[in-house]
């Protein structure tokens, strides 16, 4: 469903089979290092340092202590109603693509113990989350492409919206553009 790859280990979610860590640092012989099977679908991953964030569907925002690979560790979770599908983790933050409740800001400065610090409810179905800067861009279903402010964390406004010509699934940021997959028309 997703994959972060961070000094030379690939966490890749595998839907009802959790969270695969994989060795990939000889890209022609890969060697999966451990699992995690997380309670419900495993979507959306985001590895900041020890810690793997898990957009897990209907148990929400999974962290799991990778610091050893061969046996991760379940630290903390943040459930919320509805599908979580996506995760983008930067500093004491997680954004997350919460399908029907738009996008959920989620401080995870204690992994053990998240809280929310804000939210913001998109039109359509927030599927996919990519960050720049003080910008979350949200790959929405048939809402297209959601641009949010989250410069204020407690209270996200939109910046802007770009309506693609189907249903937009994934988003990522490279400078000054946005690139989105949509279901209708491929790359956009």
């Amino acid at each position: 469903m997703d994959i972060s790859v961070v000094d030379g280990v690939a966490y890749v979610t595998d839907a009802d089979s959790g969270l695969q860590i994989i060795d990939v640092s000889n890209p022609a012989n890969p060697i999966q290092r451990g699992t995690y099977d997380t309670p419900d679908d495993a979507r959306g991953v985001s590895v900041v340092g020890n810690l793997a964030y898990v957009a897990d569907h209907g148990s929400g925002l999974q962290i799991i202590d990778v610091s050893n690979p061969a046996s991760p560790a379940w630290r903390g979770a943040y459930v919320m109603q509805g599908s979580v599908l996506d995760v983008n983790v930067v500093g004491s933050l997680a954004y997350v693509a919460a399908w029907t409740n738009g996008l959920q800001i989620i401080d995870i400065s204690n992994p053990v113990s998240p809280t929310q610090r804000g939210a913001y409810d998109t039109p359509g179905d927030a599927v996919g989350i990519s960050i720049a800067g003080s910008l979350a861009y949200m790959a929405n279903g048939w809402g297209g492409l959601r641009i949010i402010d989250v410069s204020n964390p407690t209270n996200p406004t939109q910046r802007g919206a770009y309506d693609t010509p189907g249903n937009s699934y994934n988003v990522s940021v490279v400078g000054s553009l946005a690139y989105v997959a949509d279901s209708d028309r491929g790359l956009q």
